[in-house]
């Protein structure tokens, strides 16, 4: 069996694990793509397959059904993703982790993938 890990997965991961660590509320798509690949790493080492699913159609659809959770940033010629005022962790928790494997939210949790995004575990 395939994991597929899409954009909302990935973009409230990161942020879940920026603001608990570094009380970060934004994330740059080029940290997007390396933490993505760590956690597609994570998994493949674990023997489990696993893809991500990025689009640029996917990412427009996801700030689109999740704008009351995020919002697109640039910062001089850098775009991301940011957290919305008034959103909080517990929230993004209940919203996006509920739900994954155990294999999975260990992979968005590892060590090696959060150095991604620039923060240590």
């Amino acid at each position: 069996m395939c994991i597929y890990i899409g954009i909302e997965d990935l973009v409230a991961n990161a942020l879940i694990e920026l603001v608990e660590k570094s009380e970060k509320r934004e994330v740059l798509f080029k940290q997007l793509d390396e933490y993505g690949a760590k956690v597609i790493k994570y998994l493949n080492d674990k023997q489990e397959q696993a893809v991500l699913v990025l689009s640029k159609e996917r990412t427009n659809e996801f700030l689109h059904d999740y704008s009351d959770y995020f919002e697109l940033f640039a910062n001089g010629m850098d775009e991301g993703i940011r957290l919305k005022a008034g959103i909080s962790v517990s929230q993004l928790w209940k919203k996006f982790r509920g739900y994954l494997s155990v294999d999975v939210m260990l992979a968005f949790m590892d060590e090696m993938s959060i150095s991604a995004l620039g923060v240590s575990a």
